[in-house]
């Protein structure tokens, strides 16, 4: 028998829903928006998240692209330094989630060099991919970035559920509704479904709860005045080999804020 597994996807129109009615009524798992290209971290991430947790959903945050202004390493960047602040992108979370759906030159090359910086990034080798179904069929080059870490969840209204018009072995999610009507959210919001049992996604169990406290030692925040060459030398560590592991092709784009692994 298919799996069907029902969840939603939300963002700041959904305000702070009651998870419990949200839960209650089938749904298990939610992404929610975290960033959008640079500087913009959704209003209302922290409490959705919380919430969602709270109630027993199984969670996991998207980033909204912004390939017509930024580079795919500078997107990445402010993704994941939300994803390490809240400890999102670990085995028993949805893995991270790119929405593409702003044009821009060279998308291919872009949505690689995003998965290879937020891989990078969270050490999580596991990639959601968002995108519509024409747009996978025709403009996202897919047969040069997905591999089998790279999963793939597909927009395509009017459909039955789990029925999306591009269908690969990669495609495990299907956004199949906008208008969906969900007890504890007042307004429209995005119906899915899984394809896939959810541990083949989260790779464990329950997810985690919130973080106690700061970032691992095995990592560095990025405070403004910093170059990579200052962390490497106050950390005893080369500051090429930050770069290599974080993805990072340009040595002078770190952000305030991004959140570094540190090679041992």
């Amino acid at each position: 028998m298919a799996v069907r597994i029902p969840g939603i996807d939300v963002a700041k129109y959904q305000g702070e829903p009651d998870w419990g009615a949200v839960r209650g009524a089938g749904y298990a798992f939610t992404y929610i928006k975290a960033t959008e290209g640079i500087g913009y971290v959704s209003p209302t991430l922290d409490a959705q998240l919380a919430g969602a947790r709270g109630a027993g959903m199984v969670t996991g945050l998207y980033h909204f692209a912004r390939p017509d202004t930024n580079s795919p390493q500078q997107d990445a960047a402010d993704f994941a330094a939300q994803l390490g602040r809240l400890n999102s992108s670990a085995a028993g979370n949805l893995p991270p989630c790119l929405d593409i759906e702003t044009d821009g030159p060279d998308l291919a090359a872009w949505v690689k060099g995003f998965i290879d910086a937020i891989r990078g990034h969270t050490g999580r080798h596991e990639v959601v991919v968002y995108a519509s179904t024409s747009w996978f069929a025709g403009k996202l080059g897919t047969d040069s970035w997905v591999d089998p870490g790279v999963f793939l969840w597909v927009a395509h209204y009017g459909r039955p559920p789990g029925e999306p018009g591009y269908l690969t072995d990669r495609v495990v999610m299907h956004q199949h509704a906008s208008d969906g009507q969900v007890p504890g959210i007042a307004g429209n919001t995005d119906l899915n479904v899984s394809m896939v049992d959810l541990p083949v996604l989260t790779g464990a169990g329950a997810p985690p709860p919130p973080p106690p406290g700061p970032p691992p030692a095995e990592t560095y925040v990025v405070q403004p005045g910093d170059t990579l060459s200052g962390i490497g030398a106050r950390l005893g560590v080369d500051w090429r080999e930050i770069a290599r592991v974080n993805g990072i092709a340009d040595p002078n784009l770190i952000y305030v804020g991004q959140v570094l692994r540190i090679p041992r």
